[in-house]
């Protein structure tokens, strides 16, 4: 038998085979990696099927494709970013696959994981419900890959029962809760000023949770947002596509600003005076904010502010806000969905249970008078 090596060309990592008695003596297989201690694990393992007869590199690689599932994952992951897919959706799949490798064997193959080692992990009572689910759906996508490219026979999740959503009430802030919860960040910074260690700056979050409750987006179409998408002389925003994001069901939309999120924008302007391609909200580093920060951030204040439904709170929780205050002024359905850029009033209707001093207000007003 030859000999084998890594070479690294664009960052990427390749393994290089030499046999004098191969025809071409040199042969070089892609490895789908940047990580140099991922890459040589593979490599070893090549060599490994190599001596024993099921790796042979003029052979087109594997005889019998085998990987661990560790080593899928990165291979996923790196072909799903050369797909194009959005940054937070290879972020969520790299969190979630990499804390089911973390459950998983050391050195488990593909093909060998069965249904009983994914149990555990999607069906976490530890977990809640939603968690449950988004589990599941990464998990699926990530073996109906493996299956297409033929490593793994088939989908051990085929063997699960897919976790269903629980009707749960949509929790939401009221007026009150948002000055109990942007106190409890200025309470925080001020408690560590003068503390050893940083001290935290989230101004940023509180900007992006009162627009947010101003204007019903989502976080990562707060995200997106750049100055040029907004108007502040006609109080308007644009939800738009760009390059790397896609709004949710495909829409652009106009949203009006009005009261606090106007103001808060406007002020943000002010200080900062941004060119047009500048990203609306940045941290205290001036840089974008990853979406899981802002998350996990939002959740930490939420417990420290003591907010009664905290356990239930999100920061998505904020566009529930939105779509419940305009419920209870009674504002139609239809221009709800409109506002908040959903697919159908369908989707709308759960903020219907929440007017019914409204639909009381309407029957008085039509019959109260009546003799």
């Amino acid at each position: 038998m030859g000999s084998a090596s890594l070479r690294k060309k664009r960052d990427k990592y390749y393994a290089r085979f030499y046999d004098k008695k191969q025809r071409p003596k040199r042969k070089e297989l892609a490895l789908y990696t940047t990580r140099k201690s991922v890459a040589k694990k593979k490599l070893r393992r090549m060599e490994e099927g190599w001596a024993d007869g099921t790796f042979d590199p003029w052979a087109g690689g594997w005889l019998v494709d085998n990987e661990t599932v560790s080593d899928a994952v990165d291979l996923f992951l790196d072909i799903k970013e050369k797909e194009g897919l959005q940054q937070s959706s290879i972020d969520s799949y790299r969190y979630k696959l990499g804390a089911l490798v973390d459950e998983l064997p050391p050195g488990l193959m593909v093909r060998h994981v069965t249904s009983g080692h994914l149990r555990p992990y999607i069906h976490s009572a530890e977990v809640s419900n939603a968690t449950q689910r988004s589990r599941y759906r990464h998990v699926r996508a990530f073996f109906s890959w493996a299956v297409e490219r033929g490593l793994a026979d088939d989908s051990p999740i085929q063997d699960l029962k897919q976790p269903r959503k629980e009707e749960t009430k949509q929790a939401f802030l009221d007026p009150e809760d948002i000055k109990t919860l942007l106190r409890a960040i200025d309470a925080h910074r001020e408690m560590l000023e003068g503390e050893p260690g940083p001290t935290p700056h989230d101004t940023w979050l509180k900007n992006m949770i009162r627009v947010a409750v101003g204007t019903g987006l989502r976080r990562g179409e707060l995200l997106n947002l750049r100055w040029a998408d907004i108007d502040l002389e006609e109080g308007q925003l644009i939800v738009r596509h760009r390059e790397d994001f896609t709004a949710k069901n495909g829409r652009e939309r106009v949203v009006p600003l009005r009261g606090d999120a106007l103001n808060v924008l406007q002020s943000v302007y002010d200080e900062r005076q941004p060119i047009p391609g500048d990203p609306v909200f940045l941290d205290a580093n001036d840089d974008p904010p990853k979406p899981d920060r802002v998350s996990k951030r939002f959740k930490f204040y939420v417990r420290k502010a003591k907010l009664e439904d905290r356990e239930e709170l999100s920061f998505h929780s904020c566009r529930h806000t939105t779509g419940s205050w305009l419920s209870m002024q009674g504002v139609p359905l239809r221009v709800i969905s409109e506002i908040l850029g959903h697919s159908s009033t369908q989707v709308t209707e759960k903020y219907s249970h929440l007017q019914p001093e409204v639909m009381e207000r309407a029957m008085d007003e039509t019959f109260g008078d009546v003799a």
